[in-house]
């Protein structure tokens, strides 16, 4: 097998968003793609579950190659989500009305084998941050499990019933209970804090939105029109005819940090309404086989959305941003992924730690983490191949 450089890989897999077409500069004339690749590159080194959830290409690339071990693929090729981890379900309004629990990142969805979701699912379990290792291997099991006595039991038949608040347990109800009664004025209040409902709030620390110039506000008027246009073609409704109060650049997520994301503000009279745009990149598992997709990517992801949501999200279609493809959504009030804090065991507030004192006994997880940073290894620690990939940032993708 030959000898691989996961740092060179990340910034190969990267290197097509640093080129002229996806530099999106604010007001100010500050790259922002440049920042959130930058804030990529933090969240990868901030734990092994932060690398995992936003390196889909790199297990992609290892599992579809027979880079690992007794990692070979058992089932046939399938339509899968690809990039899925525990982090991507999320509690949303279906199309239909009502509260489901569903996943919610479809950007590397494809064809590849249909045992790949399992592993990658099972792989973010046994990675969970602040939970014992007898609770991560039980938990991966748990869904293994679950997930082969559903698949025998649904025998391929569709459609499959949406997972509502009647088959929900916690964290999810949780969730449904938390997220649920959230208004639709309770949102757009969030989200234009400080701005009287007219503008997105640009306070937060680090901040979520960013104001663009006007070359992407133009850009993303045109998508909107396309997205329009194809909301049509779907016999999706489109009720009034809504003004652009605001477009703002999207920081959001892990593994999409540095796409184009675009947010744009809606309203009527004094009724607001969010709309998100994506950049639709090619997906991992068609890279991994240096296959070249030929659909267009954004219809892709839309019939891939309406076949694997039991309860699709509510207008959504393709568009594109100048040359890209995109999907654009409406973002409903309800929206809120599962975040492994509420994953914790046990349940409950989360301990801060005090720093070590001297006379304190070193507990066996740190005396891992100190072994793992003489040796250079582990997320965050090696520092030369975390110098390489801000290199290949600063410089454009050139180094």
């Amino acid at each position: 097998m030959p000898k691989r450089d996961p740092v060179d890989e990340i910034i190969e897999y990267h290197q097509p968003l640093l080129n002229d077409g996806h530099r999106v500069p604010d007001a100010d004339g500050h790259d922002l793609t440049r920042e959130a690749l930058a804030r990529k590159l933090d969240a990868l080194a901030r734990s092994p579950f932060s690398f995992f959830r936003g390196t889909f290409h790199l297990m992609a690339t290892d599992l579809l190659n027979d880079r690992v071990p007794g990692a070979a693929a058992t089932a046939p090729d399938a339509l899968i989500v690809g990039d899925l981890h525990l982090e991507n379900f999320a509690v949303y309004r279906g199309a239909g009305g009502e509260l489901c629990f569903e996943v919610n990142d479809f950007d590397d969805v494809g064809f590849g084998p249909a045992d790949l979701d399992l592993k990658r699912l099972c792989t973010s379990a046994l990675l969970l941050p602040d939970v014992p290792l007898s609770a991560r291997l039980k938990a991966a099991k748990a869904i293994a499990q679950s997930w082969a006595e559903a698949v025998e039991r649904l025998g391929g038949r569709f459609p499959i019933a949406p997972w509502d608040e009647q088959k929900a347990f916690e964290p999810v109800t949780e969730l449904f209970t938390e997220k649920g009664r959230r208004t639709r004025d309770a949102f757009i209040a969030k989200v234009t804090k400080g701005k009287g409902r007219d503008a997105f709030g640009e306070d937060d620390e680090p901040r979520k939105f960013a104001h663009v110039g006007k070359a992407w506000v133009a850009t993303v008027g045109r998508a909107l029109d396309e997205y329009r246009d194809s909301l049509a073609q779907l016999k999706v409704p489109v009720t009034r005819q809504w003004d652009v109060l605001e477009v703002a650049y999207r920081f959001r997520g892990t593994g999409s940090l540095g796409r184009l994301r675009f947010s744009v503000l809606l309203g009527h009279d004094e009724e607001r309404r969010v709309l998100e745009l994506k950049e639709a990149r090619p997906s991992a598992l068609d890279q991994a086989r240096r296959h070249t997709e030929g659909a267009a990517r954004e219809r892709v992801q839309t019939a891939a959305i309406r076949r694997l949501q039991a309860e699709p999200w509510p207008r959504v279609a393709g568009t594109h941003l100048g040359k890209a493809p995109a999907l654009c959504r409406e973002v409903q009030a309800e929206e809120e992924k599962l975040s492994t804090a509420r994953l914790r065991w046990p349940p409950g507030p989360r301990v801060v730690r005090r720093p070590m004192r001297r006379g304190d006994r070193p507990t066996a997880g740190a005396r891992q983490r100190a072994a793992a940073a003489r040796r250079g290894v582990g997320p965050g620690r090696d520092r030369e191949g975390r110098r390489r990939v801000c290199a290949a940032v600063r410089a454009g993708g050139r180094g």
